[in-house]
């Protein structure tokens, strides 16, 4: 009974003995560069006698020690412990690879894999392959590169330059071309620590309308000098069809007049100005996404005047202030209108004020300066302005005429006059506020006389009954100043 019992035992033994054997692997990933030489050894057990070897790769039988007839790759030798040596190593050896050891009955085969990762520098495709997209604005970007390499490469992608903020790396980037400038260069990097990184450029281009832009639009000149509109077209794809129009007809060109296109810029040009040249001109680029235009005014008002801070020429007084400005005008400056009102750090109104229901003291008075008999093209001004209050801030504004008619108002200048003997501020000192230029919002290149004076002049609609209300007011205005100051 002992004696079948310890049988059994052995036998048990025996076959978990042989099963352990039989699956025996010792797994190693070994890790190379292309073109190096890797060595994969196979282990045998010193009861192992003239063993069989056979070795696989990715399951496929790549050769047999006891078959002649199987014959291993070139780069592929066996030794004569049965290791195996690949030389010159490639991508396309990446594997795995299995040492067979076949043993007679009742030992089962000892099999060993080695993972073998042949580490290589990546290689970038692009998609499209030619590396150039063109949509129209609305329709879908795709684009992408295509990587090779070992490890797999991170990618990371940059626009003009600059990187781009992507949540995760990717290959393949996709939006909706929504604006023209999401066109432009974007280059994919592809980087797998193996060498240098690489990359490759896709060339992206959005069709939309012609965008136009012009750095002058209100052109002063006067008869016989020469001009020239230039317009710059930043932008059109397709090519835009472009043309001169005035007054919504084609520009007619002869040796005169003529029209010249250098890169991006369009020039009208006018060797000699004529008094009918004159008028409102457009330029118009179109495609077939749309048009663009911009509207130029040729003309010979005078260009906008402009005050000189200077603390030499802008003497201020209790009761007066110095007013300097200088204009362009080809022609003779007729007449300056100088406006001038008091300044309190609100906006302008002519009605009484809420909270002491004084009535207001902004209005702006007009002052007809004469003009000066120099053809230009630099005309200067000086007026000393009288009648002010002491210690008290003003703003001034001035528009210039000459036969063409007037010019569109200068910036506001801010300027305060000195206080009076023996006066004192009860608010703020003014005394020592220098003269300031304060841009007004850009009014429209076409502005004519009738617009001016619909804007500013307040005082000469309904002359008599308005004259005589504001008389009023500005007397009241100047008697409740003087008591809260001297009283």
């Amino acid at each position: 009974m002992w004696s079948l019992k310890i049988c059994c035992l052995i036998l048990m033994c025996t076959h978990l003995l042989r099963c352990e054997r039989q699956f025996k692997s010792v797994p190693v990933t070994v890790k190379s560069y292309k073109d190096e030489t890797v060595l994969l050894p196979c282990y045998l057990d010193e009861s192992d006698v003239k063993p069989r070897v056979r070795w696989y790769k990715d399951g496929t039988l790549l050769g047999d020690s006891k078959d002649p007839g199987t014959l291993l790759p070139p780069r592929v030798q066996m030794h004569a412990n049965f290791s195996i040596q690949i030389n010159e190593i490639r991508e396309s050896d990446t594997a795995a690879y299995t040492c067979e050891v076949i043993r007679p009955e009742p030992w089962g085969p000892i099999r060993q894999t080695h993972s073998v990762e042949v580490q290589y520098p990546p290689t970038v495709m692009t998609i499209p392959d030619d590396g150039f997209l063109e949509v129209k604005k609305g329709e879908f970007v795709d684009i992408g590169c295509e990587t090779t390499g070992f490890p797999p490469p991170v990618v990371e992608w940059r626009k003009d330059g600059e990187v781009m903020e992507i949540l995760e790396h990717r290959s393949r980037i996709r939006f909706k071309a929504s604006h023209r400038m999401q066109a432009g260069a974007y280059e994919c990097i592809a980087n797998n620590g193996v060498g240098s990184p690489v990359a490759a450029s896709i060339r992206v281009i959005i069709q939309d309308a012609p965008v136009v832009i012009a750095q002058r639009t209100f052109v002063h000149t006067a008869p016989g000098l020469r001009a020239a509109l230039l317009a710059d077209v930043q932008f059109a794809v397709p090519p835009a069809r472009t043309a001169w129009y005035r007054d919504g007809r084609p520009v007619n060109t002869d040796d005169r007049v003529l029209s010249i296109a250098q890169g991006s810029t369009y020039q009208l040009i006018f060797r000699s100005i004529r008094t009918t040249d004159l008028g409102n001109y457009t330029f118009r680029a179109e495609n077939k996404l749309g048009m663009a235009d911009v509207s130029y005014k040729l003309t010979g008002v005078p260009n906008i005047a402009s005050f000189k801070v200077d603390p030499a020429l802008n003497k201020a007084s209790p009761t007066g202030f110095t007013l300097v400005w200088e204009v362009d005008s080809y022609s003779t400056i007729i007449e300056y209108y100088l406006w001038i009102r008091q300044y309190y750090g609100r906006p302008a109104t002519d009605e009484p004020d809420p909270l002491t229901t004084d009535p207001s003291t902004s209005i702006w008075s007009k002052i007809v300066v004469p003009g000066d008999s120099s053809e230009g093209p630099i005309h200067n001004a000086l007026y000393v302005v009288r009648g002010l209050t002491p210690s008290t801030v003003y703003e001034a504004l001035v528009a210039s005429r000459n036969r063409f008619g007037w010019s569109k108002l200068s910036a506001v200048l801010h300027f305060a006059t000195e206080p009076g003997v023996g006066n004192t501020p009860s608010v703020v000192d003014y005394s020592d506020i220098s003269p300031i230029l304060e841009d007004i919002e850009t009014e429209p290149q076409n502005i004519s006389q009738a617009q001016i004076f619909g804007i500013y002049d307040f005082v000469d609609n309904n002359n008599c009954k308005r004259s005589c209300i504001s008389q009023t007011l500005f007397v009241t205005a100047l008697l409740l100043l003087y008591f809260k100051l001297y009283v």
